[in-house]
């Protein structure tokens, strides 16, 4: 849902994931930015802030994963029914 949201859309999200993530300490193996330079084929690659909330999201514990995207999903069901 959120790769074929609109990019304003899709970086709410990130901003969003990212807010919500910023305060939990977990490992990322590289540098968001060594991560940005190194892989630019997904979809999410496109947007720096896009690719670093996807990063910190596949980096987050398990259960405040789910919940992310539980959150995320129910924020683009509103977006696209607004």
């Amino acid at each position: 849902m959120m790769e074929k949201a609109d990019e304003d859309i899709q970086v709410r999200c990130a901003e969003y994931i990212i807010d919500q993530l910023k305060d939990i300490d977990f490992d990322i193996q590289m540098s968001l930015e060594d991560q940005y330079n190194y892989i630019m084929r997904r979809w999410y690659d496109k947007n720096i802030k896009v690719s670093h909330a996807m990063e910190y999201l596949k980096n987050s514990p398990v259960e405040i994963r789910k919940q992310l995207a539980l959150d995320i999903i129910d924020y683009l069901k509103q977006v696209k029914n607004v």
